[in-house]
């Protein structure tokens, strides 16, 4: 093990040297990568004051893994009051959809980068019973550093990606050393659980638990309300397109001109999945002629245009839509989570790249809850079928959410899974 890592941490620190010309003017010249740049450096974690016992650590990358984990840190939460919940993310946005919605948690701050000194210093500070990284994060000097100290690590809604596998499997033996720093695994699918077994986990760690996004709920949306804040008068057919990727927005604005053409009642609702291209996307829209109105700010009157720019808001969205299309899948992004339009009983649209969520998007195409497309022609056909059909949206949507109830159940099997974990303090 201490091999292996050395290893790791002798390339690491010599690819940070070699990068260094690159690295340095890229920190200056882009606002974004400076995010959290010396927390990260310095493992600025919360500092944990005083007795009692010990705080749980949860981490997800960003906006949404922490979604999707809403349900187990809530359950969480309100199973071990006594213990503090912290959530490191990698992203501002993660971290401001956390204060946001992740209810019972202390706090948020930022994972510190893989680096000895900066792991080492933010477990001094928080002093963790138990680690819990959403869907797949491993990092090998935080994981071994956890594991020298006894605290306790749990993969959860783990997923291995079609993408990540094959690099996994390049370098197992230091992967499979790390993964023995996890005490448990809780797999969204039998095929992540056999593809983490491939990495050299212990079978006997390794769960199938179901994906924690089928546990995801809203609360009650009030439609009028957010048509009032968008513009979009009541009867109006609504396109929501959410979590678009570059070389999409020109696609979903070209079909929407022709479908607009046809139907005079329909709004478009589009909302990048970066926040720092909401000007882009913006500029975009105006090429086309087309008036658009921003979410942030008045916009102009009759705009049937409307970019959402703002964080955290999209799910509410999509209880306006007639139909929703998910973004991240024209083009090869993996795609986005279809479950926060299907919780809303709407009909979902997305392209052929879903690698992400293979297993849901297959679920709803079998369902008949989804339709997949190829390309702009198909998707301006299938969007304006469903909106000239109520009925076949109506169903769609009925079949989706039955899609999310037969599903249901992976908070409270993980949890099963995590209480144990915390029989023993490390730090008492």
């Amino acid at each position: 093990m201490k091999g292996l890592v050395a290893l790791y941490n002798v390339t690491l620190m010599s690819a940070l040297g070699l990068g260094s010309p690159l690295w340095v003017p890229l920190l200056a010249w882009r606002p974004r990568l400076r995010t959290g740049f010396f927390p990260k450096l310095t493992g600025k974690a919360p500092l944990r004051k005083g007795r009692g016992p010990s705080p749980i650590w949860f981490h997800a990358v960003s906006v949404g893994e922490v979604m999707a984990s809403l349900p187990l840190i809530r359950a969480l939460a309100s199973s071990f009051k006594d213990r503090a919940v912290w959530l490191s993310t990698v992203t501002s946005t993660g971290q401001e959809v956390a204060k946001a919605k992740a209810q019972g948690i202390r706090g948020t701050f930022y994972l510190p980068y893989d680096l000895p000194w900066s792991v080492g210093r933010a477990i001094h500070r928080m002093r963790p019973a138990l680690f819990v990284t959403a869907e797949t994060e491993i990092w090998p000097n935080l994981l071994v550093s956890m594991k020298a100290r006894g605290i306790a690590s749990a993969m959860v809604n783990g997923r291995i990606s079609d993408r990540s596998f094959p690099r996994y499997k390049r370098f197992k033996p230091l992967f499979k050393k790390v993964l023995e720093c996890f005490e448990v695994f809780c797999m969204q699918s039998q095929e992540s659980a056999e593809r983490v077994l491939a990495m050299g986990a212990d079978p006997e760690r390794v769960h199938v638990v179901g994906n924690l996004k089928f546990d995801i709920s809203v609360a009650p949306v009030e439609a009028s309300h957010w048509r009032g804040l968008l513009g979009i008068p009541e009867g109006a057919q609504v396109w929501v397109a959410g979590s678009t990727h570059p070389g999409e927005e020109e696609k979903i604005l070209n079909a929407f001109l022709k479908l607009s053409a046809r139907c005079p009642q329909l709004y478009l609702v589009i909302a990048p999945r970066a926040p720092e291209r909401f000007d882009e996307v913006e500029t975009l829209v105006a090429c086309t002629g087309a008036p658009v109105r921003r979410r942030s700010r008045a916009g102009k009157t009759g705009a049937r245009v409307i970019l959402l720019d703002s964080i955290g808001e999209l799910a509410q969205v999509y209880s306006l839509a007639t139909v929703v299309f998910v973004g991240g899948s024209l083009q090869n992004r993996g795609g986005h989570n279809p479950l926060e339009a299907a919780l809303h009983g709407k009909p979902v649209v997305f392209g052929p790249h879903m690698e992400n969520f293979k297993e849901i998007a297959s679920l709803l195409l079998q369902a008949q809850a989804a339709r997949s497309v190829e390309n702009q022609e198909e998707l301006v056909h299938v969007v304006e079928e469903i909106l000239a059909k109520p009925e076949l949206g109506e169903k769609m949507g009925q079949n989706a959410k039955a899609v999310l109830a037969a599903h249901k159940g992976a908070t409270q099997r993980t949890m099963q899974l995590l209480e144990p974990l915390l029989e023993n303090d490390p730090w008492a």
